[in-house]
């Protein structure tokens, strides 16, 4: 490995090192900015009365963290590692530029809180938690490694989770420490705890299996349980709060009076009848002393007040109306304290929660930790890889050294030196060697006492090797170990996997292995399996001596002896960590993009699966922008796809930099990407990300130390308006994408139904063009063109023409532009190429002379074979026969605009062929002077729409005067396409116009119509005689 390929690496995860301790640094700040959020929520809630001390000492708890952050190292490397990424680096230090006021309004907001003039300044608290959220976010780290990516989205659904629950607990502590039990604040609290129970339900299912039990534990502990417990009593807290005010509405307090002046005891009845479900319905769960005494003075004073009612209805006695205004008030009261008593104590709820959300916090910061500790792992590696290398290459040439020497000084004491030794060595069962014995030299007696070595060896230890050598060389680590599973022997491989030797381990237990990684039911497990099969086989993790941890796959046998007893235990295993770092590479690979490390297509339909479920069960939208990058093939033609991919990576960082919290990107493939956006309002948050996505994608891009500028279109699909299921928004976005490039590309279009009509239209005439092409259902009609001096016609056009058998005739205009977009405009003008010279060959053969003028398109220039047009014509010109002078080639100046060397080289090339080249529909497109000049142009034709207007619009006139000026000024001559009246014709011909095409000359004929046309002597002469005479009107 090079030395530039370790200091990139090293770099990297130096980079990832400072970025991970910078985010841990700004999300200790977010959980204490969380806590003082909290206690400020309880203290304004309560009026001041609780949480006053906590919170002042939350205030410095928060300072403490806010002066870490400021001060911290890492923030600044990450700013210095991150200045190559312009936006982002100047979005951030913007950000940490504002951070000095913000805290002055943070004090300011602290004053006003603690005097309880808190509507506007309590909102500073959400607003800087998200700018922090937001913060955080752009600092994701990129790793190759998938363990760390693994490891990373473990963190961030973690941190997902304790924001939730944050917000969750603040808002109860606000809804506990008031006076009175509000039911909107309860139903924001159920929305959150919905939230957070999806959250939880998300990360179970993509947390990574080494972290599960862990995450699994701290989340079912008993805290989790008393929360659990305290939700239920605020739900049945506010259920009775709703039942107190159906009561209040069914007795409309104070009208019972009415009831008894007048004797109504059905309405009576009606309040007995609610309020005894209320009370049979508090009966029947937990509730308070306090709540309880409630509900018994409710039950006497309703009995009381039902009796009343019926001795009033038989006359025995009428009670005075003052009696009954007391125990009406009475009965009021009574509900009104049973709906505002809370059997939680605000101060209990806040402690407990925020234990267990420091839990998440402590889980958090150790993951964080974790990913910091592999990546300074990665960087001692690194060095090491380096301090090695330098080590060998000095050892290298100190040893070649030293060998050179001794060879040169000692060659024979060295002979005889080794004769000794492998005479010893005879005596030893190890070597294995078999020379050839020749002469009676000191190298002959080498070789004897060398085989005399080998045939001991095989006569006497052969079986013994070969038991030695399965344990030595096996690749598998054994160890065995006594009845007492106590080590008593283990061979090289486990030294090699574990890194301890049998001097290590001899006489200890196995469990000097133990990773901590299982519970103690897994160990139960597998001795119960010896126990009842004599062996046990699987995976299990273990820490080596250094103290990694690391996967290996074990059989474990227990031998026995002829009376049953175990007599041993011999346990074989394989390192498994290449497997599983194989099996989490391949999972990366197929659920990134290896160039912009975004995800890819697989994992994008995983994600907006779980947005679309997310979004059902909220009842909310997802947007999804299907974006593509215009033009951007040509980007990779002219610069080559290293540029292209420069572009790619530069698009996706930018587009990351933008994205909310819950937004996720994926390049779909090519030059497309995905972005999902879960919304609570449709318009407003899909609108403003549009524009922000059009805005950064549309910022210069440095190629080569130079920038260039690229537009991208993009459509937008909305769950669930425009598709229930990832194909149908897949496509309707793809559709709306499509409408924004035919519309002129460089912006973005929202979905609708009609769109798809539109494009299911078009793939039909496709389809039908396609057919039209294999079964050839074309024809060629020729338009005649007309020398306006001579009245004499000296060139016919080519058009082509195509007769759908089920629709008729198709125009031109309809599936031209779909035979250029699909490629089928090549197949295409090959054919019109070889029939034109077809048929102009027969012309000729019938002693007319002709020219014939033919339309190819940009893509005919260079075809997908990589053949110039210039090459096909000339073999077409070649094998008809036909004078390069009697050809002409239209071409529009959407051809000349995309500026490609290929193809003006392809113009210049037909040039010097012979073949003149007109340029048509002149004004109708990017005309310049510029593509006049440097471009074979031959002749200019005017476009038919200005032809038409000179009789009545002035603007069109002027403008054709301005073109025939300047085509005499550049010596270029002028036809005149769409002439249909006679007005057209004097006034072109008073212009000096060179030649003239349209309807009054004749419409387009078919071969067999044209040659009798072409037979008359001069069509046109009596306009030729007028010429002078219209020149001078004119």
């Amino acid at each position: 490995m090079s030395g530039s390929v370790l200091l990139k690496q090293y770099q990297h995860a130096d980079t990832n090192v400072q970025a991970i301790t910078a985010s841990i640094a700004i999300e200790n700040l977010i959980h204490e900015l969380q806590k003082e959020h909290g206690l400020s929520a309880g203290y304004l809630s309560s009026g001041g009365k609780y949480f006053k001390q906590e919170l002042q000492k939350q205030w410095q708890l928060t300072d403490n963290q806010i002066d870490k952050l400021a001060t911290s190292p890492a923030l600044a490397n990450t700013l210095n590692n991150i200045k190559e990424d312009t936006a982002l680096y100047h979005s951030l230090t913007e950000q940490i530029a504002q951070g000095s006021s913000a805290r002055k309004h943070l004090i300011a907001a602290r004053q006003k809180i603690i005097q309880l003039d808190y509507p506007q300044h309590f909102n500073f608290y959400s607003q800087a938690l998200q700018k922090l959220i937001n913060f955080s976010s752009q600092l994701r780290f990129k790793s190759d490694n998938s363990y760390q990516v693994l490891m990373q989205s473990d963190l961030l659904n973690i941190l997902k989770i304790q924001a939730i629950a944050s917000s969750e607990r603040n808002l109860i502590n606000q809804l506990l420490s008031a006076p009175t039990f509000n039911h909107h604040d309860f139903h924001a609290v159920m929305q959150l705890s919905t939230q957070l129970e999806n959250a939880i339900n998300n990360a179970k299912k993509l947390i990574t299996k080494d972290k599960l039990k862990n995450f699994e534990a701290l989340i079912n502990n008993s805290q989790q349980q008393k929360i659990a417990n305290w939700r239920v009593q605020l739900t049945l807290q506010d259920s009775y709060a709703e039942l107190t005010e159906i009561i209040n509405k069914l007795t409309a307090y104070k009208s019972s009076q009415s009831s008894l002046t007048t004797n109504d005891i059905d309405k009576a009845t009606e309040y007995y009848v609610a309020a005894e479900a209320l009370l049979s319905s508090i009966n029947n769960n937990k509730i308070s002393t306090e709540q309880q005494a409630l509900v018994n003075r409710l039950n006497q004073a309703t009995k009381t007040y039902l009796s009343l009612i019926i001795n009033n209805d038989t006359k025995q006695k009428i009670y005075s109306l003052e009696n009954l205004q007391q125990l009406d008030d009475g009965i009021h009261n009574n509900l009104n304290k049973l709906k505002q008593l809370s059997i939680i104590d605000s101060k209990d709820w806040w402690f407990t929660s925020t234990a267990s959300i420091d839990s998440l916090h402590q889980l958090s910061n150790q993951l964080a930790n974790k990913i910091t500790q592999q990546n300074i792992i990665e960087k001692q590696r690194i060095l090491s890889y380096f301090y090695i290398s330098l080590f060998a290459g000095v050892l290298f040439f100190y040893l070649v050294y030293l060998v050179g020497k001794s060879t040169a000084n000692n060659l024979i004491n060295t002979i005889s030196g080794i004769v000794k030794g492998v005479e010893k060595l005879a005596k030893e069962p190890d070597l294995e060697l078999e020379l050839p014995v020749q002469g009676s030299d000191e190298m002959t007696q080498i070789s004897r006492a060398i085989n005399k070595m080998v045939s001991e060896r095989m006569k006497s230890k052969s079986a013994l090797h070969r038991a030695s050598a399965v344990f030595e060389h096996s690749a598998e680590g054994i160890m065995v170990t006594d009845a007492d599973n106590n080590i008593e022997l283990v061979n090289p491989a486990f030294t090699k996997i574990t890194g301890y030797s049998l001097a290590d381990v001899k006489g200890k237990k196995p469990n000097i292995l133990s990773s901590a990684h299982h519970q103690p039911e897994f160990y139960q497990a597998l001795w119960q399996s010896l126990k009842d099969k004599n062996s046990w086989e699987g995976e299990i993790w273990n820490k080596r001596k250094d103290g990694k941890i690391y996967p290996e796959y074990l059989k474990i046998t227990a031998v026995k002896d002829n009376s049953n007893n175990v007599i041993q235990y011999i346990g074989l295993f394989l390192d498994i960590s290449n497997n599983k770092q194989y099996e989490q590479d391949l999972w990366y690979k197929s659920n990134y993009d290896a160039l912009t490390k975004l995800p890819n297509r697989h994992l994008f339909s995983s994600r907006l699966q779980q947005a679309i479920n997310e979004a059902q069960h909220c009842n909310q939208q997802v947007a999804i922008f299907f974006i593509d990058l215009d033009r951007f093939k040509y980007i990779n033609e002219l610069h080559g796809h290293a540029a292209g991919n420069t572009i790619l990576k530069q698009a996706a960082s930018r587009l990351e930099s933008i994205l909310g919290e819950n937004d996720s990107i994926a390049r779909f493939g090519g030059d497309e990407f995905i972005v999902i956006s879960p919304l609570s309002h449709k318009n407003d948050s899909a609108e403003l990300l549009a524009q922000k996505l059009s805005e950064v994608l549309s910022r210069p891009y440095k190629i080569q130390g130079k920038e260039t500028s690229i537009s991208s279109s993009f459509g937008i699909a909305f769950y669930p308006e425009d598709g229930q299921d990832i194909e149908m928004l897949l496509h309707n976005s793809e559709t709306a994408m499509y409408q924004a490039k035919r519309d002129g590309r460089a912006h973005y279009q929202y979905y609708a139904p009609e769109m798809n009509l539109e494009m299911l239209a078009r793939m039909h005439l496709e389809q039908r063009l396609r057919r039209a092409v294999k079964q050839g259902e074309f024809h060629l009609e020729y338009q005649p063109i007309v020398d306006m001096r001579t009245g004499t016609i000296n060139s016919v056009e080519a058009l082509i023409r195509w007769h759908d058998p089920e629709h008729g005739l198709i125009s031109p205009e309809a599936f031209i532009p779909i035979a250029e977009e699909t490629g089928l405009i090549e197949p295409l003008g090959e054919w019109i190429l070889h029939q034109a010279l077809t048929d102009l060959a027969d012309i000729h053969a019938q002693g007319i002379p002709l020219c014939m003028a033919i339309n190819i398109s940009a893509r005919q220039c260079i075809n997908t074979k990589g053949i110039s047009f210039c090459q096909t014509l000339q073999e077409a010109l070649e094998t008809y026969a036909i004078s390069p002078k009697d050809v002409h080639i239209e071409i529009t100046e959407s051809l000349l605009i995309e500026d490609k060397p290929q193809r003006l080289q392809c113009l210049n090339t037909i040039k010097q062929l012979g073949v003149d080249i007109y340029l048509d529909d002149f004004g109708t497109g990017y005309s310049a002077l510029s593509y006049l000049t440097k471009c074979p142009i031959s002749v200019i034709k005017i476009d038919k729409s200005f032809i038409e207007n000179i009789t009545n619009k002035q603007s069109d006139v002027k403008l054709i005067r301005a073109i025939v000026m300047m085509a005499k000024n550049l010596e270029l001559p002028i036809v005149a396409e769409g002439v249909e009246t006679r007005q057209q014709w004097d006034f072109l011909q008073g212009l000096d116009c060179d030649y003239a095409q349209g309807y009054l000359i004749s419409r387009p004929l078919t071969k067999a119509h044209l040659l009798p046309f072409l037979q008359q002597a001069v069509p046109f002469q009596y306009l030729a005689d007028n010429y002078e005479l219209v020149k001078q009107q004119i």
